[in-house]
């Protein structure tokens, strides 16, 4: 399974996006070519929807808030067609997920593969990881480091040194 991590407006657009995390428009491209590669594979694919539209510091009107909550550029396409699951703060909920891949008509069980990419490292990204490792336990989790950016560099390394101590594989 790819798993896609909040590839969205909001924290990829790094002139209009609310919490935008550097380089997050660098790595578009990498994901978007491994994309293909799970489509050509008949991989499963899961991207996550952060809900943040209660933010109460966010001074946007609802059409920017709208935007903001947009998969970002060519992922939209890209990821048009593939299971989608909302999440809150910052992991996706496991029924949720089982919910969304089960409504997908996606085998839910036995995953024995799973890739992480998106943002942010140091958050969403580790926090959908911890999640992935209790609901899969015997799955090899990896996690693409070019693939993946976080809004503080030290922190992100952190979080890759704590997946790893979590029996995740950090490529």
């Amino acid at each position: 399974m790819l798993f896609v991590v909040d590839m969205q407006n909001d924290f990829v657009d790094q002139k209009r996006g609310l919490m935008a995390v550097p380089g997050g428009e660098e790595i578009v491209p990498g994901i978007l070519e491994r994309i293909k590669t799970a489509e050509e594979a008949r991989e499963t694919i899961v991207y996550t929807l952060n809900d943040h539209h209660e933010m109460e510091e966010d001074p946007r009107n609802q059409e920017e808030k709208d935007w903001g909550h947009e998969l970002y550029g060519p992922l939209k396409e890209a990821l048009k067609g593939h299971v989608a699951v909302k999440k809150g703060y910052y992991a996706v909920y496991p029924e949720k997920l089982m919910e969304a891949l089960k409504n997908a008509g996606k085998d839910h069980l036995g995953m024995d593969r799973i890739e992480l990419v998106g943002v942010d490292t140091a958050v969403c990204v580790l926090s959908n990881a911890v999640v992935l490792r209790n609901l899969y336990p015997d799955a090899k989790i990896i996690i693409h480091t070019d693939l993946t950016r976080a809004k503080e560099d030290e922190l992100g390394r952190k979080a890759l040194d704590v997946m790893k101590g979590l029996s995740m594989e950090v490529l």
